[in-house]
């Protein structure tokens, strides 16, 4: 008999960002931090005999919060990766909804039959999940493992597994853990996303609406380049640069965001602002985030700010990333080093 503890990796860039993560390596967020954390704090007198993860720095980086406190060895297994999205790759939920809504309703409402150019099917990455935690459940006898991964995969691995007549399990909080029993090559369900570790201030989940349902929404931005019609729109803003990019919800202009790419590692934040009727709705992040993909995009390692933007909220936002000073890094640990020295 085997103990698996199957864990959703912490709050990411795509989950604030408003943005299709799949094998995009996205970084863990600064309120992630603060869930690993919570985590470990869950499993600290939890007997845990192997970690493994996906090797996407996002699921790396969470299970931090037990294999580095217990001083185990982190197994990686790409066959432990989310799904990969094809040409929706780091696609911004707001351009999906805008340009390919009924794909969009598909990809959380129906994932059996969702499918875009050059991605994953959901037999494909059930089965290459199902077959890695076979293994590992098989190798580890008599033991307790827990498994990193995503909320997407895996929710399709519980649909395999225990819900196989139902096609929405709805979404799990960021960290949440489901528990397993495998014996003689059956699974047993224990509990499923338990997040009694998260409290309200650090939830992911609890912080959007998306999820709910009903009249409750988000506002998910799109962007598109600037024409000489939005001359007055980014006189108003205040932001010019480089490289602008003008943020839309529906059809109507919200903000921009522009950018420097600089000749050697760095990219430079010349400006992010939004339009005033649409401050105050936690829009700023996802103007960030244009902005991190463009520079990343670029080949860039570190996202410096020129000046810090009017609007409090904004300016406590790039604070909050690192964006000032040294510079908010943009490339994702590659080894396991660079875990370790951050957990320190």
């Amino acid at each position: 008999m085997t103990t698996l503890y199957l864990i959703r990796h912490a709050e990411a860039e795509g989950n604030v960002f408003r943005r299709l993560q799949g094998h995009y390596n996205a970084m863990i967020t600064p309120n992630g931090r603060k869930q690993i954390a919570a985590l470990a704090k869950r499993f600290e007198d939890v007997r845990i005999d192997a970690v493994y993860a996906s090797d996407l720095s996002r699921t790396c980086c969470t299970a931090g919060a037990i294999y580095l406190p217990k001083r185990l060895p982190l197994h990686k297994d790409p066959r432990f990766r989310e799904l990969y999205c094809g040409d929706w790759e780091n696609l911004p939920f707001g351009w999906l909804e805008h340009v390919d809504p009924t794909r969009y309703r598909a990809f959380t409402g129906s994932p059996r039959d969702w499918h875009v150019e050059n991605s994953e099917r959901f037999g494909d990455y059930t089965g290459r999940f199902l077959e890695a935690m076979g293994e590992v459940a098989e190798r580890h006898d008599g033991k307790t493992v827990a498994i990193f991964s995503h909320g997407m995969v895996m929710r399709g691995v519980m649909q395999c597994l225990f819900f196989p007549d139902r096609d929405n399990l709805g979404h799990s909080e960021n960290t949440a853990v489901t528990k397993l029993i495998y014996e003689n090559g059956q699974y047993t369900l224990e509990y499923f996303n338990d997040d009694s570790h998260i409290p309200y201030e650090i939830s992911t989940l609890g912080r959007q609406m998306w999820w709910r349902g009903g009249d409750h929404r988000d506002f998910n931005m799109w962007y598109r380049d600037p024409t000489p019609d939005d001359a007055a729109l980014l006189r108003e803003l205040g932001v010019a640069g480089e490289t602008e990019r003008i943020s839309m919800i529906v059809d109507h202009p919200t903000g921009a965001v522009a950018l420097k790419l600089l000749p050697d590692d760095k990219a430079l934040l010349q400006g992010l602002a939004l339009l005033p009727e649409h401050r105050g709705k936690g829009l700023s992040e996802q103007l960030l985030g244009e902005a991190i993909s463009i520079a990343r995009a670029a080949g860039k390692r570190l996202l410096t700010a020129e000046r810090m933007p009017e609007a409090p909220a904004a300016a406590h936002l790039l604070g909050c990333y690192g964006v000032t000073g040294c510079g908010m890094e943009l490339v994702s640990a590659a080894d396991l080093k660079e875990f370790d020295r951050r957990a320190e």
